[in-house]
């Protein structure tokens, strides 16, 4: 009796060291997963902002787009009411129709979505629909009146005007434009008749 106690001991000992040794090998796949991540992730801070890639973003007012911005990055704060878009920026603004009225676009842009200001910078190119252009260096689209304002060298062209100044602010269809800093153009006031 004694040898059977023996042998049965010595069987679930086996037994036990096997089944003890093939779960010790095994580590579950999670954690291998989250050892691989944490490796991969080595260099990402620890409060990444939010970065979107080819993303739009779209504003509406009494239920008409007023805007869409479209940019290949945006890098949004932790609050994601800022963005910085480093490679290329379009904003599109829209009449109260819904149709659109004019192109915004820069090579950079900063966004405060909280009051939609649109800062674009470097290389900036403005097309109406209306047949106005503006070229600048920077400017500002502010939404909530609907206003343009250049502070670096712009040159604007509308109506068969020319403008070239360093400062301005308008309407985007340029009823009511103020220039700063005029460095030289054509310009003019009122009507026009056959002998101007």
């Amino acid at each position: 009796m004694w040898i059977k106690l023996v042998v049965i001991a010595l069987i679930l000992t086996v037994a036990f060291f096997i089944v003890f040794n093939l779960v010790q090998s095994q580590t579950p796949p999670e954690d291998e997963e989250t050892s691989e991540k944490t490796e991969e992730n080595v260099e990402v801070p620890e409060d990444p902002p939010v970065i979107i890639t080819g993303g739009v973003v779209r504003g509406w007012e009494k239920g008409v787009l007023a805007w869409a911005l479209e940019a290949k990055e945006m890098r949004l704060n932790k609050q994601s009411s800022r963005a910085s878009c480093p490679n290329g920026v379009e904003l599109v603004v829209f009449d109260e129709n819904g149709e659109v009225k004019t192109t915004l676009k820069g090579n950079k842009g900063y966004i405060n979505l909280d009051n939609k200001d649109f800062q674009l910078v470097d290389t900036v190119e403005v097309l109406s629909t209306n047949g106005n252009r503006i070229e600048s260096i920077g400017l500002v689209y502010r939404d909530n009146n609907k206003t343009i304002e250049g502070f670096a060298l712009s040159k604007i062209f509308f109506d068969d005007n020319y403008i070239e100044c360093q400062n301005f602010i308008s309407d985007l269809d340029f009823e009511n434009p103020v220039f700063e800093k005029v460095q030289k153009g054509k310009f003019v006031i009122g009507e026009k008749t056959v002998n101007q």
